[in-house]
């Protein structure tokens, strides 16, 4: 009886739950509207700037490559030999011209130039000067010993003169002077003459020998002056090769001095472009890290190619106030041969990369179309088109926005001059 009333409570159960379910379908169907219509999602469109690509200004160039050099560099040398007393610079120490950089021990030196003072004055003596009479005022006639020999030859002279006289007068015998005698003073006047020749070349001589003196101590005092080293220009120490104590013989190299103000841009100029090459043309060169170029002019060009390299050696000066850059730097440079030349260009934003092609957004009857182009130099923010546009083309001012379709769009100004002076480097 119990297993009676469960069944029977199970079937009425089963039954209420399917009435539900019919009545839960049928409100379901009568919600759906009958009219009902897709909603859209487009919204307004957005404004896109265009530019018109057209002939600009863009300067013939070659590019090329080079290095910041010194403009002077020397490795200065002992002129004497000697020991070092003490060096006064270090690595990248600025000096002046004429500022001393090292110096030897003079004690060797100081006594060579006492040396060469007494051999002067001793020379001096000789020739009977005194005090502060100049050697040139020295006349060679009025020496002591020419004046002593002159007095002698004056005597044999009139010696001659008396004996001619007694032998010619009338009257008078041949036993007052013979001719034995008169020969006797006459050989006699010829050695007066030839020992007051001889006393003036002697004072010849001891002019010379005090000249050479002279020199001989102006060697010694330059040698001791030479012990000190100078530098030869200003410039900058790039290295150092001598501590004091060191020996150093004559040529020795001491320190290497160089100039880096200004510095020389050296670049080699291929063959295709060396025939254009004219002094005082304009170079742009770039350095890594600088943003903006530096202007130089070529100052010298070599007189013949490299056969290695078929390059052309130029050389630029670089103006470097504060010694702002170091010798050794790359650099690029750019040679300007005709600045009125045009060529097509579009704004950087114009173009974009993508798979390792460029292309930009080509716009026409209210279209937007991609198209690839080959891109040259960049010139500011603008770039050089070499292909796939043509002049009166309308791309969009930024690449980044374009897409296929309808698009609205903007003209950007038309305007260049101040793109112009910019691709002038004015």
């Amino acid at each position: 009886m119990m297993r009676t009333l469960h069944v029977r409570l199970a079937c009425a159960a089963l039954a209420l739950l399917a009435g539900l379910l019919a009545v839960g379908s049928g409100c379901g169907r009568r919600a759906a509207p009958v009219d009902a219509k897709p909603a859209t999602a487009e919204g307004p469109l957005a404004t896109l700037t265009v530019v018109d690509v057209t002939p600009r200004v863009w300067p013939q160039t070659v590019r090329i490559q080079g290095t910041l050099v010194e403009d002077e560099s020397a490795a200065l040398g002992a002129k004497v030999s000697g020991r070092v007393r003490e060096v006064l610079v270090e690595l990248g120490t600025r000096v002046d011209k004429g500022q001393p950089i090292a110096r030897l021990d003079t004690e060797e030196f100081d006594l060579r130039v006492k040396q060469a003072e007494a051999q002067v004055a001793q020379a001096r003596a000789s020739l009977g000067l005194k005090g502060d009479a100049r050697d040139e005022d020295l006349d060679p006639r009025e020496a002591a010993p020419v004046l002593q020999e002159l007095a002698l030859l004056e005597d044999a002279r009139l010696n001659v003169e008396r004996a001619h006289r007694l032998t010619g007068r009338a009257g008078l015998t041949q036993a007052v002077l013979t001719q034995e005698e008169v020969q006797a003073r006459e050989s006699a006047l010829r050695v007066a003459e030839a020992r007051h020749a001889a006393a003036l070349n002697s004072v010849h001589e001891h002019q010379a020998l005090l000249a050479l003196r002279r020199a001989e101590l102006a060697l010694a005092q330059q040698n001791r002056e030479d012990a000190i080293l100078k530098a030869p220009f200003v410039g900058v120490i790039q290295q150092r090769h001598v501590a004091p104590g060191s020996y150093v013989t004559v040529g020795q190299m001491v320190v290497t001095l160089v100039r880096i103000d200004p510095l020389r841009f050296r670049a080699g100029v291929p063959e295709r472009a060396a025939t254009g090459l004219a002094l005082g043309q304009k170079v742009r060169i770039f350095l890594e890290g600088v943003p903006d170029p530096i202007e130089a002019r070529i100052d010298r060009i070599s007189p013949a190619l490299d056969v290695s390299s078929r390059a052309l050696v130029i050389e630029a000066d670089v103006k470097n106030a504060g010694d702002r850059w170091r010798s050794g730097l790359f650099a690029e440079g750019e040679i300007v041969f005709d600045a009125r030349q045009q060529a097509l260009a579009v704004p950087v934003t114009s173009v974009v990369t993508f798979g390792g092609m460029e292309k930009v957004w080509i716009v026409k009857d209210d279209k937007a179309a991609p198209r690839p182009v080959r891109i040259g130099r960049r010139e500011g923010r603008f770039l050089e088109v070499l292909g796939g546009l043509q002049a009166g083309d309308v791309v969009l001012s930024n690449g980044q926005q374009g897409r296929e379709g309808i698009v609205r769009v903007r003209r950007e100004g038309a305007d260049n001059s101040d793109d112009h002076a910019a691709l002038l480097g004015q």
